[in-house]
């Protein structure tokens, strides 16, 4: 126990907290991703900082706001500059590796991990950028489409489902090489996938396992677009459900799709947790559970993100070491840039003072916190023309964003946000102490005039970048054939590639073995 604990990392794209059995589902079918909340912690109220795939990651991996970083979208470059808790945690010594997604944009594809074993899905340019200047009305090609719900349903074959295959390959492989290592480092494995994320296309295997299971649905039903606020209509028209909203049975079609996503990542989990196993390495390890973001997945007729409504800022996040944290739940708010200085506390050293988040190292061994943790989300992509903040404090839940009415939610007694109390007179003294505090050190107007100016020049650099001989920021991994088979001395090869059997590895055989005789 006295040694560094090896972290593994696994993060879904767009999980729903709702959609784990943790968070009280009953219909998905996901025993592993179970398995890891009823053994581990489980923080009941956890958040993305916000609610888009590059800027919540960005967030994560620095324990700073977007605002902050300059990764305001899924078009902004993320600084080389900027420490990550890969650099912290090789600093102290771990080896780090991503395998799979990150969203990272700009020619930095590592950003302090010292491996990268597969591509992004998503190319690594400026070609997403927002506009600020455009109407409600213009949409960009690379917008969410409604196409998605409404075609949901089995595929043969995906380019998510064969990128998230090489992601388990590798991960797998990597804890492999981890267990061949005689020296014992320490390592720090992200394996980030990009399922459920729409499209909504799981393999027949998976939307098989809810034939006969009846498919819950929203639990806000659909409301009339002028009765939504006005961030949400934009989205509504973003996505084209402004001029056709799906169904009923439309609907439930396209959730138990999901939820056949959400099982084939339960599957993927598995396999690792397995190989983890085999190799003895659990004891060692901690493994975090988490998303960059949820997806509103039709509650009152909404889908995908983009919103700091709680189906789409919440996430899941569950930290399974049950040799070094009870298992429990935490009902504190806290949020994804409370993750490295967590990591580099768990690791041995001083977490950055500099950060927005807070170890949460006292709430993972059951002690009250120290002080009040409040919550800060920002959005500032397509689907605003100002920047969006949203503060959570205890059960309040409060949203400002310059041209839109305010909001404020008590979760406590409306926990899908149903009642707006900002102009509520019972909850004026309320929300000027939460406005006073979003808003404390913070200057919206300036903030706003440096995303418009990203924005224009990020148009003219992707403009000019599409132009002639094309040199694409994607990351390639490097051929490892040579490091991984044999070369050289013949036995020194077979040697250095043996991991010896495990008790645990025996017993599974063992058990296959009684199975086959009967």
């Amino acid at each position: 126990m006295g040694r560094q604990p090896n972290i593994v990392l696994i993060q879904a794209d767009q999980l729903a907290y709702t959609a784990l059995g943790a968070y009280g589902n009953p219909t998905v079918r996901a025993p592993y991703m179970d398995r890891l909340g009823e053994e581990g912690v489980v923080f009941d109220r956890a958040y993305c900082n916000s609610p888009l795939c590059a800027p919540s990651r960005a967030s994560m991996m620095t324990g700073l706001l977007p605002s902050q970083t300059g990764a305001y979208d899924n078009a902004a470059e993320f600084p080389s500059s900027a420490p990550t808790v890969a650099h912290h945690l090789r600093a102290l010594g771990y080896h780090t590796a991503l395998v799979g997604r990150m969203h990272f944009i700009g020619p930095d594809q590592l950003h302090g991990f010292e491996e990268r074993h597969t591509s992004d899905v998503y190319p690594a340019d400026l070609g997403m950028v927002p506009d600020w200047r455009l109407a409600r009305s213009q949409r960009l090609p690379w917008y969410h489409d409604s196409g998605s719900v409404f075609t949901a349903g089995v595929s043969a074959a995906t380019v998510q489902r064969d990128f998230d295959d090489e992601v388990t390959f590798q991960a797998r492989r990597y804890l492999t090489d981890r267990a061949r290592d005689r020296d014992r480092q320490p390592f720090f494995l992200v394996a980030s996938y990009i399922h459920p994320h729409d499209p909504y296309e799981p393999s027949a295997e998976h939307w098989a396992r809810y034939d006969g299971v009846e498919i819950d649905p929203p639990t806000v039903p659909t409301v009339d677009l002028e009765e939504l606020d006005p961030h949400s209509q934009r989205l509504q028209a973003m996505s084209g459900f402004d001029r056709r909203p799906p169904d009923e049975a439309e609907t439930l079609r396209a959730r138990r799709a999901y939820y056949a996503c959400v099982s084939y990542i339960d599957d993927q989990v598995g396999i690792l947790l397995d190989r983890m196993r085999e190799l003895d390495l659990l004891d060692d390890t901690i493994i975090i559970l988490t998303s960059d973001h949820g997806d509103l997945l039709g509650e009152r007729g909404m889908w995908y993100k983009m919103s700091p409504l709680e189906q789409s800022s919440r996430v899941p996040l569950v930290v399974h070491s049950p040799v070094r944290y009870l298992p429990g739940r935490v009902r504190t708010p806290v949020s994804l840039v409370d993750l490295l200085p967590t990591l580099v506390e768990i690791a041995g050293g001083v977490p950055p003072v500099s950060g927005e988040g807070a170890s949460l190292l006292e709430l993972l061994r059951g002690e009250q916190p120290s002080r009040i943790r409040d919550v800060v989300v920002e959005y500032l992509a397509e689907g605003v023309t100002a920047p969006q903040l949203t503060l959570v404090r205890g059960s309040l839940k409060y949203t400002y964003c310059p041209g839109d009415p305010e909001q404020l939610f008590d979760l406590a007694s409306d926990p899908y946000e149903q009642v707006n109390l900002a102009e509520a007179p019972a909850w004026q003294e309320v929300r000027e102490q939460l406005r006073t505090a979003l808003l404390a050190g913070r200057d919206l107007d300036e903030l706003e005039r440096d995303v418009r100016t990203s924005q224009e020049r990020r148009r003219l650099v992707a403009h000019a970048l599409s132009q002639g001989r094309v040199t694409s920021w994607d990351h390639v991994p490097r051929d490892r054939s040579a490091d991984l088979y044999v070369r050289g001395d013949f036995w020194s090869a077979i040697n250095r590639g043996r991991v010896p059997a495990t008790e645990a590895l025996e017993d599974a055989l063992g058990q296959e073995e009684e199975y086959s005789r009967r």
